[in-house]
């Protein structure tokens, strides 16, 4: 029994020193293939970076053109949007002060029309006590029936 363990433990040892050999082969073989496919990708790489270079060097000219003329866009914003702001201020300052005038005015009209209403006021009574006073004095130096189609006449 020794024998056949002896022969077993042999063949198995040649059977994975051949397995072994076989991997290493197949091993070497992969690498040597892995190695030619990533010089292949290298060169390509080399390449595009190549014909890729003026492209990303137009595309940086591209942004900073786009950034030159944001900035000039946000600097005119500003300036128009302080423009607006100081406009506003003005127009608001005056609106009040045009409101304050409006007020002044209606005032003044309201004691004008005060005044103008007390006058023509004043004026018809004096105008009722001149008519009635003449009325008087005609009605003394007349005698009643010349008074009273005087009356009628004036009541016309």
């Amino acid at each position: 029994m020794e024998d056949w363990l002896g022969i077993t433990i042999q063949i198995v040892g040649i059977v994975a020193v051949v397995v072994l050999g076989v991997g290493m082969i197949i091993l070497a073989w992969s690498i040597n293939r892995i190695t030619r496919r990533l010089r292949s990708v290298d060169k390509a790489l080399n390449e595009i970076g190549r014909d890729a270079r003026p492209v990303l060097d137009r595309a940086r000219a591209v942004g900073e053109n786009l950034n030159f003329l944001v900035m000039s866009v946000r600097k005119e914003v500003e300036r128009v949007s302080e423009t607006i702001s100081i406009a506003n201020d003005r127009l608001e300052d005056a609106l009040e002060s045009a409101d304050e005038r409006v007020q002044e005015l209606g005032a003044l009209i309201d004691v004008v029309q005060g005044e103008v209403e007390d006058t023509l006021l004043t004026a018809t009574s004096a105008l009722r006590g001149i008519r009635t006073g003449a009325r008087m004095l005609r009605r003394s130096g007349r005698n009643d029936e010349e008074a009273a189609e005087v009356e009628e006449d004036e009541e016309e």
